[in-house]
């Protein structure tokens, strides 16, 4: 999106309750280590996050500050780094929260997972704000916001790549392969400009992500990134059971494909046991593609 384009700029969020919010919506100045990675690697800037799912008073916190709300919501595996990305329209974020992490009402791999590794271990981000009322004739602009997402972070507890609800818009299925090429360096420098340069009254949210804005990201050139992949040796990325998980000609390659940033790469190589993102093994190899 361009930058002061209309459609996205100088914009009402819409709150049924006529509401006013104001520096509450500011994240914790607080959050884990394992969390700003996350958010950092991937270049997110969220408009809120939420930790300690356990707790009734962060469940509590969650209801009241997204009352009235919609837009895009990501839930993150913090033990595996798996993560759901997803949709929620007017007054909604609690209920796809709920659904999805209480009741198991919603996606089946977040139930098995949360099951599995406890909803403590569990954080839940709000990644974007919708500007208007969610109704059959706005539902189409928020899918095609959640297909950006989906697209741009392929986020593997999605069982479609594309997105679709009860208001009728269902969309074609396109496979992991094909869109495996998509998180490119300009998707990433997206993604993180995408609440830049919004103006939004202070009946919604007032400051909600200066902490955020104000920290500056490290964005390659292309050409510094042709001279990385020049000078960078092929490395081979195994599963955790030893077997081969692919093979790349450069460590930029392989942080495209891995959707990682080139110096985590780095930190895995460079230390003892290798492991990468607690789900790989990660080694050079000596010949040349």
């Amino acid at each position: 999106y361009k930058k002061h384009s209309p459609k996205w700029s100088h914009y009402k969020i819409y709150n049924k309750n006529s509401k006013r919010f104001y520096s509450t919506y500011l994240p914790s100045s607080y959050r884990s280590t394992i969390l700003s990675e996350f958010l950092e690697e991937n270049n997110l800037k969220p408009v809120m996050y939420f930790e300690n799912l356990h707790l009734k008073s962060i469940k509590d916190e969650i209801k009241l500050k997204t009352t009235g709300l919609s837009g895009i919501y990501l839930i993150l595996n913090k033990i595996t780094l798996d993560y759901y990305v997803g949709s929620a329209s007017t007054d909604r974020f609690f209920s796809r929260f709920s659904n999805h992490l209480i009741y198991f009402k919603g996606s089946k791999i977040v139930k098995l997972a949360v099951k599995k590794y406890e909803i403590s271990n569990f954080a839940f981000i709000i990644l974007e704000l919708f500007p208007k009322l969610v109704n059959k004739e706005t539902n189409k602009e928020l899918l095609d916001r959640e297909d950006f997402y989906l697209k741009s972070l392929l986020p593997n507890y999605n069982i479609l790549t594309e997105a679709g609800s009860s208001f009728g818009y269902k969309h074609t299925e396109i496979t992991r392969l094909k869109m495996s090429l998509n998180y490119s360096t300009d998707c990433r420098i997206k993604i993180g400009n995408l609440n830049k340069n919004k103006t939004l009254l202070s009946e919604t949210i007032e400051k909600m992500r200066e902490k955020a804005l104000n920290r500056k990201n490290l964005i390659f050139s292309e050409q510094a990134l042709f001279n990385m992949k020049k000078k960078s040796k092929p490395i081979i990325i195994y599963n955790l059971d030893s077997t081969v998980y692919g093979k790349f000609s450069s460590i930029v390659e392989a942080a495209k494909q891995l959707k990682c940033h080139e110096k985590t790469i780095i930190r895995a190589l460079k230390s003892d046991k290798q492991i990468l993102k607690r789900r790989w093994i990660v080694k050079y190899i000596n010949y040349k593609f």
